[in-house]
């Protein structure tokens, strides 16, 4: 049996929007990859997934206070983001390291958050946009690129998209 290392809390995080700092120390969700499925007779019903058609990718993230990274962040127009985080891991002979992690994510507007206050309490504002590419990367390692425009899906270094595009 093998040491697998054991990733633990994140110890801090930035955001970027078309490279301007506009949050420090927040919590955000990027989308993973949700395929459309097709039912198919297989003893009953089955679902399968339809490779190279995904379901809506939003992304999300929180805010405290109304600021200009609020307004920087919510244009209605595309924009690309930046994500970095710093995660503690735990290595085999027991000693600790810090390994980065980044996401490169392309949005469309999607809402523009409610604002909600209250006294004695910070205000925490939630912005949701919608994702036509993402792509994360694990101690400089991709995990996946999804481009929904450029016809693009690639997961650990395979491309599931090229033999779509060949047979078109």
């Amino acid at each position: 049996m093998g040491w697998k290392d054991i990733n633990g809390a994140v110890v801090a995080d930035t955001v970027y929007c078309d490279d301007v700092l506009v949050a420090k120390d927040t919590s955000f969700t990027i989308p993973g990859i949700a395929f459309a499925t097709a039912d198919v007779a297989a003893m009953g019903t089955m679902s399968v997934p339809i490779i190279g058609m995904l379901e809506n990718m939003q992304l999300t993230v929180k805010q405290i206070g109304v600021d200009k990274g609020l307004s920087k962040l919510n244009k209605l127009k595309a924009q690309n983001l930046e994500f970095r985080w710093v995660e503690t891991v735990v290595k085999s002979d027991g000693s600790l390291s810090q390994e980065g992690r980044k996401a490169f994510v392309r949005t469309m507007p999607s809402a523009i958050p409610d604002i909600g206050v209250e006294n004695g309490s910070a205000t925490e504002l939630e912005s949701t946009f919608n994702v036509t590419r993402c792509q994360v990367y694990a101690d400089g390692k991709e995990l996946f690129c999804v481009d929904r425009l450029a016809n693009v899906l690639r997961v650990g270094g395979k491309d599931y998209y090229s033999k779509i595009a060949n047979l078109l």
